[in-house]
């Protein structure tokens, strides 16, 4: 039996009187590719920051890999390595070449030498499209190509999973592209992915499953076809209704 790389149980997450995760529940198996799609508001990131414990759940549980990562004896760094995450601002150090953005975790967290940091940094930033770009600093690359940077350096880590977290929505839609090709291109080699996105397109062509988040509960998922074809609940469907164009609205189930 293949055991889900991620799963929650039951996950509780309130900042004051905002109840924001309300009882989450999913698994993420080996090789899956998960599209997280909602409102904003509805509970997306803050999942996502609760699954490697950026933000501390209330209650409930975590599993990475059939173990369960809640509590204060794990070595949640450790747990990082394997679990990396691309948010939505880039979060380069702007005083370091692109190279050396990608290659420092390698050296800190991974303990690699100098010489083989760099050299698997390079590896990174070429299977993103930017071997060109290796020794530009950020301020010298578009927020695309800063955002490509910044997935080379969480892929460099040869983590179990990638979690990514809007990682268009920082950019000009002009750059959007890039960086989706650049995740499609990882999703084709076998990663594991999760991806908070409002990019339906994305969610649609490269999701093995999408899971459809409102008001800090799951009310849907399924695989691509049937949620943006078919969605079996009615905010569903008001959902993609106001996001999609008129021609990919889904008709009212019969």
């Amino acid at each position: 039996m293949v055991v889900p790389l991620i799963e929650t149980k039951k996950l509780t997450k309130s900042f004051g009187d905002n109840d924001v995760l309300k009882g989450i529940s999913m698994k993420v198996m080996p090789g899956e590719v998960v599209a997280i799609i909602g409102a904003s508001g509805s509970g997306k990131s803050t999942l996502l920051r609760c699954i490697n414990r950026l933000n501390e759940p209330d209650s409930g549980d975590i599993l990475f890999e059939g173990h369960s990562i809640i509590g204060k004896d794990i070595d949640i760094d450790l747990v990082r390595s394997q679990m990396t995450m691309v948010f939505q601002s880039f979060n380069l150090f702007m005083h370091l070449t692109a190279r050396k953005n990608v290659s420092l975790p390698l050296r800190q967290v991974k303990k690699l030498s100098k010489i083989e940091a760099d050299r698997q940094a390079l590896e990174a930033l070429d299977k993103v499209g930017l071997s060109d770009k290796a020794d530009a600093y950020p301020g010298e690359l578009s927020g695309g190509q800063q955002q490509r940077v910044a997935i080379a350096r969480a892929f460099a880590m040869h983590p179990k999973v990638l979690l990514f977290d809007e990682p268009t929505s920082a950019l000009d839609p002009e750059l959007i592209g890039e960086v989706l090709e650049v995740m499609k291109k990882l999703a084709y080699m076998g990663m594991t992915m999760v991806v908070v996105t409002h990019e339906m397109g994305f969610a649609k062509d490269v999701a093995d499953r999408v899971i459809f988040l409102d008001g800090g509960l799951v009310l849907e998922e399924g695989d691509p076809v049937s949620i943006f074809t078919r969605p079996s609940n009615e905010r569903t469907r008001q959902f993609l209704k106001r996001v999609l164009t008129e021609e990919q609205v889904p008709p009212p189930p019969e």
